[in-house]
């Protein structure tokens, strides 16, 4: 049995493993380089970053099911090969098909097995503080641009946009490697020391959307609430992705210098952070559901400031667009796990979330690819981030309106479902 501390180094270690595999994310620093030396248009750029998205997403679920079955280890180690395989082929990359398959496809599943075992391996260690838990476990993948963005910055200024991915591949492969050697599943039954959920109070105590039961994948599948919080996931991160990927070119075309534009990538990634950092732990107090509806009002404020920017031309407006949006997005996805988890249970929760995740994998194809179409045909980026805020308004009303835990709790009674075990 490990010691009462060990679940705080294993988080540690999650959070090191999504820092590394967070740097999807600062994909718009690359942009530039690859445009200038292919002539790829704005919109074709972002393919390859929006195939790893997908492959990343769609391979949650499989690999979600390998930990709740196998533990995490394994798939920790295979992220830590496919990350030096997928950046070193990237490295030599000389043209898009190469770049979708080393990128696209071989980091994008690096990306699936690292996040998935650091997250759902990790939060069965945390029933008693869920989204607290995932605040840290998924607060690597929201700090990376902030990180690794600078770093990749002065790499590809200094050694070129490949040197620049070799590097950024013998690193992130080596952090994730060592980290295999920490993380596995707890004991089953367990709990922690001294934790009584009946008598809990604060964070410890379990949410509102907590329902007690167990859902195996494929009877989630069949509820009405995991196809609304699904949708939701897609029209709130879609608005992020648009913000995530646009808003520097968005920048430059307003007369960002090219370190200031990366700087704006850098307050991000540093307010996807704290989003990360504040909203699941206030979750954790006012539930997941008043938090969802947070996190869709704060996504529309950001998008409609940052097409008010464009049209107006007022470039400071992106501060506040990068600020609220990136707290916005991190948010969102710090929640997402532990609703997850309390709304379907611990026991599958690797492969639940996968399934929830596959959202995560439309956004970040239709908000990139979407907001770059409309770039091209315009020439302009005034009216495209007004597309996604109109998105976020149904999305909120998902979570204000329309998914209740009493009633997903009275259908697994229907059903017969095991209760949870904490």
């Amino acid at each position: 049995m490990k010691n009462a501390n060990f679940r705080y180094l294993l988080a540690a270690a999650g959070f090191l493993i999504t820092l590394c595999l967070g740097t999807l994310y600062a994909w718009s620093i690359f942009m530039p380089s690859l445009q200038a030396e292919f002539g790829w248009s704005r919109a074709t750029v972002t393919i390859p970053f929006t195939v790893a998205g997908l492959v990343f997403a769609f391979g949650m679920a499989p690999a979600g099911r390998i930990q709740d079955l196998k533990g995490p280890r394994p798939l920790v180690i295979a992220s830590a090969v496919l990350s030096i395989v997928g950046y070193g082929l990237s490295a030599m990359a000389q043209n898009l098909p190469w770049l979708v398959i080393s990128y696209g496809i071989i980091m994008g599943a690096a990306m699936a097995t690292g996040y998935s075992a650091a997250v759902a391996g990790g939060l069965k260690w945390f029933p008693d503080m869920k989204g607290s838990a995932t605040g840290i476990l998924v607060g690597g993948f929201g700090a990376a641009a902030a990180v690794f963005g600078p770093i990749a910055h002065f790499a590809v200024a200094e050694f070129g946009w490949r040197n620049a991915f070799l590097i950024l591949g013998v690193v992130f492969s080596s952090i994730i490697g060592l980290c295999s050697f920490i993380l596995v599943n707890p004991p089953q039954g367990w709990r922690p020391a001294g934790w009584d959920p009946a008598k809990a109070q604060g964070i410890r105590k379990h949410s509102p959307e907590y329902t007690g039961y167990e859902f195996p994948f494929k009877t989630m599948l069949q509820t009405r609430q995991f196809w609304l919080m699904w949708t939701q996931y897609i029209l709130i991160l879609c608005g992020g992705f648009s913000i995530i990927v646009h808003l520097r070119p968005l920048a430059l075309d307003l007369g960002f210098s090219a370190a200031a534009a990366t700087g704006l990538v850098a307050i991000i990634s540093l307010s996807n952070l704290g989003g990360r950092f504040v909203l699941s732990p206030l979750s954790d107090v006012i539930g997941r559901l008043k938090s969802f509806t947070i996190v869709g009002s704060l996504m529309t404020t950001a998008t409609v400031a940052a097409s008010i920017a464009s049209i107006y031309g007022i470039p400071n407006l992106l501060y506040f667009s990068a600020i609220v949006g990136g707290t916005a997005f991190g948010g969102y996805l710090a929640l997402s796990p532990a609703f997850t988890a309390d709304m379907w249970g611990m026991k599958s929760v690797g492969a639940n979330y996968g399934a929830m995740f596959t959202g995560w994998g439309l956004a970040s194809f239709i908000g990139p690819f979407l907001a770059g179409l409309m770039y091209d045909a315009a020439a302009s980026y005034n009216y495209v981030f007004f597309v996604f805020a109109a998105l976020c308004v149904p999305a909120v009303l998902i979570a204000l309106l329309f998914v209740k835990a009493a009633h997903l709790k009275a259908r697994a009674m229907e059903l017969g479902l095991d209760k949870c075990e904490a």
